[in-house]
């Protein structure tokens, strides 16, 4: 994320935390302070900065000498800083890998997972647009490995895969604007989106693969993009500024945008009827398949040892902070039992 406030932290500091601002916090980038027994340093997910921001913010005006440096480059980025012992938290918009788990057990690093709130993938077009509603094939159609960018093509795609919604215009292209892989965002879209339509395609041999690390076969380009940014501040100005433009990116940064950008329903695959993204139908899961959850992982051997890191993470982990706080940073709540799975999580890990 850029240090300069966004438009969605101008908001969220103007209802919640008065004139305090969110730049003091993303002014020294994540890893480049090392930690002690004073100081946080948290970097990961750009969709869960804003809470975690927030959090902190919140923090801070009950404790004035507290130090909490919050950065989003994305969880993939986030997450390799984390294994390496540069930051004592991290922020994930998805589970931690098993290559990343391993990352972290060659470093003797153990963590808690932490789920923090609900987000739902939100697909964003242009104001011009005249795109209102796709579904999961047409998605694959329009952002996966087949793409060319051109109605038609997706449209020939999603009906060999049997898709019925006729909302695609016959004929015009997109230009996309997309997370990168550095990006949890990017990774969910995928798994949620057509993960099941590309492993398809992989077994007919009908897409390019490569290997990867473990010696999976993937798809060589899971996403194509006409623009890659960790930043989604930068896909909402790329959208905005082009006509047929298209991207997906997380709830809170749509719904602070809304002057810029519209969204576009999501065929819930057993209801077969058009979606949009919202706080009550993210809630109740009515928009389906694009819901997530939203981590924080914390260093358990830091908070141990930084009574900073362990009396910020006491307070984020309380219901207050997972309903109101999430709230106001524009994100969905866990449902009560959830939060109290988180709760007793870490009560059971902090002591």
């Amino acid at each position: 994320m850029s240090a300069s406030p966004s438009k969605l932290r101008q908001v969220i500091a103007g209802a919640v935390v008065g004139a305090v601002g969110f730049g003091t916090l993303l002014a020294i980038p994540a890893g480049a302070q090392s930690s002690g027994s004073r100081g946080v340093n948290i970097s990961g997910s750009s969709s869960v900065e804003p809470i975690t921001s927030l959090v902190a913010e919140l923090f801070s005006k009950k404790n004035s000498s507290a130090s909490i440096r919050v950065d989003g480059p994305g969880t993939g980025d986030g997450f390799k800083l984390f294994c390496a012992g540069s930051t004592d938290a991290s922020d994930a918009s998805r589970i931690i890998k098993p290559e990343e788990v391993a990352a972290c057990d060659a470093k003797g690093i153990t963590y808690t997972e932490l789920p923090v709130g609900i987000d739902g993938l939100t697909v964003v077009v242009n104001k011009s647009s005249k795109l209102k509603c796709v579904d999961q094939a047409q998605l694959y159609g329009l952002f996966g490995p087949e793409s060319d960018g051109s109605f038609a093509t997706a449209q020939t795609l999603a009906t060999a895969f049997g898709s019925t919604n006729t909302a695609l215009p016959v004929s015009g292209t997109v230009k996309k604007f997309t997370p990168g892989p550095e990006s949890g965002t990017y990774d969910s879209f995928i798994e949620l989106a057509y993960q099941k339509l590309i492993d398809g395609q992989i077994a007919a041999k009908k897409i390019a693969t490569t290997v990867d690390t473990k010696g999976k076969t993937i798809a060589a380009e899971s996403v194509k993009s006409d623009g890659k940014f960790p930043n989604d501040n930068d896909i909402i100005k790329r959208v905005a500024s082009t006509p047929n433009g298209i991207g997906f990116l997380g709830y809170a940064y749509y719904k602070e945008n809304t002057d810029s950008v519209k969204s576009i329903a999501v065929v819930n695959p057993t209801t077969k009827t058009c979606v949009k993204a919202s706080k009550r139908n993210i809630r109740d899961a009515t928009y389906a398949p694009l819901s997530r959850l939203l981590y924080i992982y914390p260093n358990n051997a830091k908070v141990a040892a930084n009574s900073e890191l362990k009396s910020f993470m006491n307070f984020y982990m309380t219901k207050n902070t997972l309903t109101k706080t999430v709230a106001a940073a524009g994100y969905i709540p866990l449902s009560s039992s959830a939060i109290a799975t988180t709760l007793s999580t870490w009560k059971a890990r902090a002591g």
